[in-house]
């Protein structure tokens, strides 16, 4: 018998992009250490719509030999796996706890009441943050619990973080690279804050998984912008901060339907980066606007360019958020975060 049964997301093999891959993954990580990787059985949903029947039979072997059994769908996963996995424990009777990726399950449950009553047979929900825990309680969802976003990162050391004077500056986009994302709002935004400045002192980097649905816009927008806007592909989850250390600025303009606490913000924090993102759904519990980075309203490339400049004019100021930055990352420290995580599950 497994201390521990994980169902989630957990990639193809190759390296880690997807936000809740790598949630699930540190996650998994974390507790592997605590006990013990022998102790620690997965069942990895990737592809599962290839392999149905033996992905099911790896859902019930997950089950019966878990102790405590941990599940950890988006949301279309959701709709159709939590009846499954319900019906399965109705046979075992395990303790089944729900991590909740994103802030999608308010809007579900509004939309779809009939899921409360699945959601509070979970012995405990764990979402990412506080405001998110509140419209879940007000919703009627019992027994949620604080897990925002561990994560295990060299942290830059405030010693290191000078003037920048530079006249050009790099900045980068750290997410899906997908519209919802704002994606095209940031290289926008870049092109009016480098047409005010009047000429290319800005220049824009994207990094992250590349859904095949958005490859050819992508490659339309390289071809018109590609004098100050680039593509370089996946970062590894656990390296973020040796490349996202050479940068001014994060761009994060997501509009993104079920955005809950985005990763690349922790990220950000432990390279010292500030970050312009959108007030969007829950990033303003995480993103303080003034402190460690400037909140924008979504699809508004004109206020994102005006934050932009903002910074780009005021160095000190900039200087200063990325100083808060590393002051604000030690939320983040794995064993801070996971306290509560552990005394509900050893309770």
């Amino acid at each position: 018998m497994y201390e521990i049964g994980i169902w989630g997301q957990f990639g193809d093999g190759g390296k880690i992009a997807d936000g809740q891959a790598v949630r699930t993954t540190i996650i998994t990580n974390e507790l592997r250490q605590r006990y013990g990787a022998d102790r620690v059985l997965i069942a990895n949903t990737n592809g599962w719509k290839k392999r149905k029947a033996s992905f099911f039979l790896e859902c019930v072997r997950l089950i019966r030999r878990s102790k405590r059994v941990l599940i950890a769908p988006a949301d279309n996963g959701f709709k159709v796996f939590v009846p499954i996995l319900m019906a399965i424990n109705s046979i075992f009777h395990r303790e089944l706890y729900y991590i909740v990726i994103g802030g999608f399950l308010p809007q579900l449950l509004k939309d779809h009441p009939r899921y409360k009553k699945l959601v509070n047979r979970f012995r405990a929900l764990f979402v990412q943050t506080e405001n998110l825990k509140k419209d879940l309680q007000a919703l009627g969802v019992e027994r949620i619990y604080i897990l925002s976003n561990p994560k295990r990162l060299h942290t830059r050391s405030e010693s290191e973080l000078t003037l920048q004077t530079e006249q050009k500056l790099k900045l980068c986009v750290f997410s899906r690279i997908y519209g919802d994302k704002g994606v095209e709002d940031a290289i926008e935004a870049v092109r009016l804050a480098n047409q005010r400045l009047g000429g290319e002192y800005l220049s824009l980097d994207l990094y992250g998984l590349l859904p095949d649905a958005y490859r050819e816009r992508l490659s339309e927008l390289l071809k018109q912008y590609g004098s100050f806007v680039r593509y370089l592909g996946i970062v590894d989850y656990d390296k973020t901060v040796e490349t996202l250390k050479n940068y001014f600025l994060m761009l994060f303009p997501t509009y993104y339907h079920g955005e809950g606490f985005p990763g690349n913000v922790v990220d950000a924090y432990n390279s010292a980066l500030p970050i312009i993102a959108t007030d969007w759904l829950y990033n303003s519990d995480v993103i303080k606007d003034g402190r460690n980075g400037i909140l924008v309203p979504i699809k508004d490339p004109e206020a994102i360019a005006d934050a932009i400049l903002r910074l780009y004019h005021d160095r000190a100021l900039a200087l200063q958020f990325a100083k808060n930055c590393l002051e604000d990352a030690a939320q983040y420290q794995p064993d801070r975060v996971l306290a509560e995580f552990y005394r509900v599950l050893e309770s």
